[in-house]
């Protein structure tokens, strides 16, 4: 009897185990998995306002959001580069993604300077976010998505201001 108490013990030690290792195994996979944007874009909808600017001006991006899945901590860069070339013309700090608190009217806000020397002609806008929305991505592997591509037209600065 002694002997069969004994395999009882052992096999509920190893249950509690095997559960407890399942258990962590599950978790960390749906961190994994979990790989949903906290933003959808719609890029056809989001425009760069003003749409003509000279080096120096301030614009303002309007992301057109076509969904909220959730709201999570994270970093942006934004990059602008020539269209044609694909060259990268300027490369901002990261910054603090946008808060739920920045949309407005189903439309994500994002104001920054331009850089001063800028090429006349078009340019094209888009930003590299990283999220972190649960803790594999926190401290591991963090989400990172490209918004869309927007253009906008920078003005000749030897040209008169209107």
């Amino acid at each position: 009897m002694d002997q069969a108490v004994t395999v009882l013990m052992d096999f509920r030690k190893q249950f509690v185990i095997g559960a407890f290792l399942a258990a962590i195994i599950g978790w960390v996979a749906y961190m994994i998995a979990d790989n949903a944007p906290p933003y959808e874009f719609d890029g056809l909808a989001s425009v760069i306002v003003p749409p003509k600017a000279y080096g120096g001006d301030q614009i303002t991006v309007r992301w057109k959001i076509k969904r909220i899945n959730r709201v999570c901590p994270g970093t942006t860069e934004r990059i602008l580069f020539d269209p044609n070339t694909k060259i990268i013309i300027a490369n901002y700090d990261k910054t603090s993604a946008a808060a739920e608190e920045s949309l407005k009217d189903g439309y994500l806000n994002r104001t920054f300077a331009l850089p001063r020397e800028l090429p006349a002609g078009p340019i094209a806008y888009r930003a590299n976010i990283c999220y972190q929305c649960n803790a594999f991505q926190a401290f591991i592997r963090p989400m990172c998505k490209t918004t869309p591509t927007l253009l906008f037209e920078v003005q000749n600065p030897t040209k008169e201001r209107q």
